[in-house]
């Protein structure tokens, strides 16, 4: 063999090295990125330690509210890359492509079943990550969340009804049960998903608020209710902006009563808590407006029909089975959906405020507990300690039992302006069906074969569970008179 063939021969078995070292390489980035075939994740729990130290100062840095921010993210989550941005498209693809809701019978939604199916087919040809590399960066898990728990809901609300089960592929059933536990978290589309991880500025030039909100994550994005969507998350925004003001005067009000000297006369420290309950009364009164506001931008027949629905969560009185692919024991999964009673203001209020629901609203409100962000969750644990300490106070003065008396006084008219607005909206019968109120649920479970109930967050009648809520805090009212 002549020299040149020699080095043609060496050249190509080089090559073919190569390109093997190359195919090697790859396979083992993608094996480090998967998960092997035969993984069932295990029995669903919080993985949560919810402790803490009734002698810790309460400082809501601690609980990772932002000092500007508060409850949401002090920058916009930012979209998952590398390996994990086929999620990322897969939920741009199926929101720009409308895909309609599998109840809408309309000629309209029957012409698009066949793209809701290539979707979804697409949804379970994609390889099965592992979201491990991202367990210890709390916002990309957010992020993660926010995208697998969309795409979970899309991928089962444009399923056309009458099947009995629902089955959701392991291609995003699995990640997102392992990134809900590490996030303390439910795995199904929560109030976090949908509010406090769905954001953007709507200019950089411009302070936060929700005002300067824009809502990226649209289950209507491509229909005629995108607007009132929009609005709809815009006013659960704003209250939760002007929560945290709330919830930054209830931290004032715990540090004075936990740095009061007891060997100091307590004239000072009954003037100071006094003066912050009032500041705590008004913000109260704004929610009330704010509440009433969502009548202006979402329009209750686009949210009944176009928005509530994608919400739903898994019902076991729906009679139709929701079953998550690889995942054991999906009985003990919290799975109700998002609620705007997962927000943790009113929850904080009751805590400090020392609100004590019955048995009607009590299981509901610690329910709502499994769907917030674990450190929330921590925060209200906190908070819920010191209420002892002010209830002695207001025992204590008349100058403080009169703002507290204040506070509870426009918590039971926000309640009870709730509890009107969501009458109007479910017992006025409608030529579509019964409209359920934004606020008593984003998850109401009726639907429009059954109306005889007026059902709202997780499943529970929804009269009875707000006049509950609303007879708990002026039982409350009522004991500092």
């Amino acid at each position: 063999m002549d020299a040149l063939a020699l080095e043609r021969r060496l050249i190509s078995v080089l090559s073919t090295l190569l390109s093997f070292v190359i195919f090697l390489l790859q396979w083992c980035h993608w094996k480090r990125a998967t998960q092997s075939n035969d993984h069932v994740s295990p029995q669903y729990s919080l993985d949560d330690e919810d402790v803490h130290d009734d002698d810790q100062p309460f400082d809501l840095s601690i609980y990772t509210f932002d000092e500007t921010t508060g409850a949401f993210p002090s920058q916009p989550l930012e979209k998952l890359d590398g390996p994990f941005d086929i999620y990322e498209e897969l939920l741009d693809d199926g929101l720009a492509r409308g895909l309609s809701l599998g109840e809408d019978m309309s000629d309209e939604a029957l012409a698009q079943r066949a793209v809701g199916e290539e979707w979804r087919a697409k949804v379970r040809r994609i390889t099965n990550l592992d979201f491990t590399p991202l367990k210890n960066n709390r916002r990309r898990l957010q992020r993660a969340h926010h995208v697998l728990a969309f795409l979970v809901h899309l991928y089962v609300h444009s399923i056309p009804i009458g099947g009995p089960d629902v089955v959701v592929p392991k291609s995003i059933s699995r990640p997102l049960v392992d990134v809900s536990r590490w996030l303390g978290i439910a795995p199904i589309l929560t109030y976090a998903d949908t509010v406090l991880w769905n954001w953007r500025y709507q200019s950089d030039d411009l302070p936060f608020s929700s005002a300067n909100m824009v809502f990226p994550t649209l289950f209507n994005a491509s229909t005629g209710a995108d607007r009132d969507e929009t609005e709809f998350y815009r006013c659960c925004a704003w209250i939760e902006n002007r929560g945290f003001d709330a919830t930054k005067i209830m931290a004032q009000v715990v540090k004075a009563l936990n740095t009061h000297n007891s060997g100091e006369s307590k004239e000072g420290l009954y003037k100071e808590v006094s003066d912050l309950c009032w500041k705590l009364s008004d913000v109260v009164k704004d929610f009330t407006q704010i509440l009433l506001s969502v009548r202006e931008g979402c329009r209750p027949e686009a949210f009944y029909s176009s928005i509530r629905p994608w919400y739903r969560g898994y019902d076991p009185e729906d009679g139709r089975r929701w079953v998550y692919e690889g995942v054991d024991d999906l009985a003990s999964f919290p799975l109700s959906g998002p609620s705007a009673g997962q927000t943790t203001t009113l929850h904080a209020l009751d805590a400090f405020l020392g609100v004590e629901h019955g048995d009607d609203s009590r299981d509901f409100m610690g329910k709502m507990l499994l769907y917030m962000p674990r450190e929330q969750r921590r925060m209200l644990q906190h908070l819920g300690t010191q209420a002892r300490t002010l209830r002695q106070v207001v025992e204590e003065s008349p100058e403080v039992r009169d703002a507290y008396r204040e506070v509870m006084k426009v918590m039971t008219e926000f309640r009870t302006e709730h509890l009107k607005v969501a009458v109007r909206y479910v017992v006025s019968p409608k030529k579509n069906g019964t409209l359920i109120c934004p606020f008593s649920g984003m998850d109401a479970t009726s639907s429009r074969q059954c109306p005889a109930k007026s059902r709202g967050t997780g499943g529970n009648e929804l009269s009875k569970l707000l006049k509950a809520s609303r007879d708990a805090t002026k039982k409350s009212a009522i004991w500092a008179a």
